[in-house]
């Protein structure tokens, strides 16, 4: 164990933004876009929910089938997440409870479908909804908007892309996805107008959440705003994304990977690496070992986004669900996010295969990071190698002196 480095506790300090209540921001945002004015009574109303695990995702939704129902109209929450689940109507449920988001939490009818249903084509391009979305009077959009993990533009993850991808269940994110990275930020904005336009689409509630996670704004949009407004918001949501206060690592280790907490299992924005073929990896952070060493159970074992690490373990790959991983990557097309890097039995020998990889033992020169996902940054470990660069960052704050890194008696890592 001793080339592997002690480690010192780091808290990163981020502005906490936080509204004070999810219920009264959701509805003064619908007041203000005059949701009631725009539904009438005893009309269908579906309310969209995805497979990104979103802080307060099940007390917005609630609020919002609240909302309808004081309308007079009967709210529903339908599936809409693309290939995850693995495309199944028992595997989107099954993501969706996994999240919270069941009938008893929400107070509604919470239903998913695998068939799907093309659009009269616009201007030669076919894109493809989920068929339950034409059983309703009308849909509302709800998602967070947030950086994409795969491409960037306009239009990342966030409303559009519900609607273009996630309304487009199987069929339609694989014909979306096979026009090829470099076409999305395009595409994306295209499908989503023609979702909205043969759809009864009659709002878009978008979910911003500042470095802590939190709801920090939940702002309602009419489906003509939304290419508009969608960018002014994304790019607050840029500003707001927790990153890793290191450019250059040697190692970094990530507790836990999966769809709970990024699309790609670990956010490509955190991480620095991106690994689609004809994709340039960004500049920062440069990350040379990435050891991944379990899988969140709510990510239901599809283990997409492995294939950003080096290194893994074995509990981790024994957990794999593979037809709903292999689904996720075939559909994306990025084949490369579902290859399983080199195994080892316990976190121990995993962790030591990356350091002697970098062909060097000499724990005090090492430059490493311990992180419980990359979805929470507010605390993590770092090497001794680290410690100047940190003291001198008035982000953070050094909590724990450095001290070895703690196992269990199978070599597995205890919880920091």
């Amino acid at each position: 164990m001793h080339i592997i480095p002690e480690m010192a506790e780091l808290v990163q300090v981020f502005p906490d933004r936080a509204v004070s209540s999810i219920e009264e921001t959701v509805n003064r945002a619908l007041d203000g876009a005059g949701l009631g004015n725009l539904l009438a009574p005893g009309e269908r109303v579906a309310i969209t929910a995805g497979s990104r695990g979103i802080k307060n995702i099940v007390l917005i939704l609630k609020t919002v089938v609240r909302y309808v129902s004081s309308c007079g109209c009967r709210p529903f929450v339908i599936s809409a997440m693309g290939s995850h689940g693995g495309g199944t109507v028992p595997g989107q449920l099954a993501v969706l409870s996994g999240l919270g988001i069941t009938p008893e939490n929400i107070g509604a009818p919470v239903l998913a479908s695998d068939r799907c249903s093309p659009l009269p084509p616009e201007g030669g391009e076919i894109f493809y909804v989920n068929s339950l979305a034409f059983d309703f009077d009308r849909i509302i959009a709800v998602n967070r908007v947030k950086p994409h993990t795969s491409f960037h533009g306009p239009a990342e993850s966030g409303l559009q892309k519900m609607l273009a991808v996630g309304l487009g269940g199987p069929q339609g994110a694989s014909r979306i996805h096979s026009l090829g990275v470099e076409a999305l930020p395009a595409v994306i904005p295209r499908a989503a107008a023609a979702v909205a336009k043969h759809l009864p689409v009659t709002l878009g509630l978008a979910i911003l959440e500042d470095s802590h996670e939190n709801t920090m704004a939940v702002e309602a949009v009419l489906p003509e705003e939304f290419a508009e407004k969608e960018a002014l918001i994304l790019e607050e949501a840029r500003r707001c994304l927790p990153r890793i206060p290191f450019d250059s690592l040697d190692i970094l280790v990530v507790d836990e990977i999966g769809k709970v907490y990024s699309g790609t299992g670990m956010d490509t924005n955190v991480i620095g690496r991106i690994r689609i073929n004809g994709v340039p990896e960004p500049d920062k952070p440069k990350i040379k070992r990435i050891v991944a060493l379990d899988l969140a159970p709510g990510s239901k074992g599809n283990a997409y986004g492995i294939g950003l690490a080096d290194f893994t373990v074995q509990r981790l790959v024994d957990g794999i669900d593979y037809e709903a991983m292999y689904l996720n990557a075939m559909t994306s097309t990025f084949v490369m996010r579902a290859m399983v890097p080199m195994t080892f039995p316990d976190d121990l020998s995993a962790i030591r295969a990356a350091v002697r990889s970098l062909g060097r033992t000499e724990p005090g020169d090492l430059r490493m990071v311990r992180i419980r996902n990359t979805l929470h940054l507010e605390r993590m470990l770092v090497s001794k190698a680290l410690l100047e660069e940190a003291r001198n960052n008035k982000m953070v704050k050094i909590t724990r002196d450095p001290r070895p890194m703690a196992f269990d008696h199978n070599n597995n890592l205890l919880p920091f």
